[in-house]
């Protein structure tokens, strides 16, 4: 019994160095894997800015469109309170919504004139193409979600899954405010540039239909609010993220 009671306690102690030893290694394990998690998404991200910078060039028209995109976007998801981590993702799906304009032929893309419906049909393919791409990417789960639904409308008449509601994500209910009213107010080869007050009366026809009414206030407020900020972003300095 005394040997028991001497070593029952060297036993415990024994084990209890073991358990903490595989948990340290563990943490240990997972801080590396977490780590290299981090550079090989800055890495892949990197590259696919780098394929978006492309398509952004083939148009000099369009050419900072998705930055800001991401600049309108990030401000909304600010003021709708959204947490660090979602506004992070909305920034980086802004960043890449229009990748999937790599396969649309260059002269549907600068078209001077109105789109036939084949070639609208063909532009109409590149939220979903853009989804496709990023899809092997498994971090990037909810940044595919928000390229694949951007073009969809509140009403459920866009594309290309016809959702609706909140059915739609509220990331891509954002980016479609901030994508319009970029769009609107920037020159384009079939259109010159809408003034800031002609694009936020596009947004008021449209809230509740195309829009979510929700965001559209919530923009509209940020623009009272910062009434340079369309000069600050079509200069390139940004907005406050």
């Amino acid at each position: 019994m005394k040997i028991i009671f001497y070593i029952l306690p060297l036993f415990t102690f024994f084990i209890g160095v073991f358990m903490g030893y595989r948990t340290y290694r563990q943490e240990e394990k997972n801080k590396n894997r977490l780590v290299w998690d981090r550079i090989e998404r800055r890495n892949i991200m990197r590259t696919i800015n780098a394929l978006v910078s492309a398509i952004d060039f083939k148009d000099h028209l369009t050419k900072s469109h998705s930055d800001n995109v991401k600049h309108y976007a990030v401000a909304i998801a600010a003021a709708m309170g959204l947490s660090h981590k979602e506004i992070e993702t909305i920034a980086e799906a802004c960043q890449v919504h229009d990748l999937g304009k790599i396969g649309v032929h260059d002269d549907i893309l600068t078209k001077p004139g109105s789109l036939t419906e084949k070639e609208y049909r063909e532009i109409k393919l590149h939220s979903l193409a853009g989804a496709v791409i990023l899809k092997p990417f498994r971090f990037l789960a909810k940044v595919v979600e928000i390229v694949r639904q951007h073009h969809e409308r509140y009403d459920g008449t866009g594309y290309p899954d016809g959702l609706s509601g909140d059915k739609i994500s509220v990331g891509a209910r954002i980016m479609a405010v901030a994508d319009s009213f970029e769009a609107m107010t920037s020159k384009r080869p079939y259109r010159d540039a809408m003034s800031k007050e002609a694009a936020i009366a596009e947004l008021k026809k449209y809230r509740g239909t195309q829009f979510d009414a929700k965001v559209v206030d919530v923009f509209l407020e940020v623009l009272e609010n910062n009434p340079n900020l369309l000069q600050i972003v079509q200069k390139g300095e940004g907005a406050a993220e």
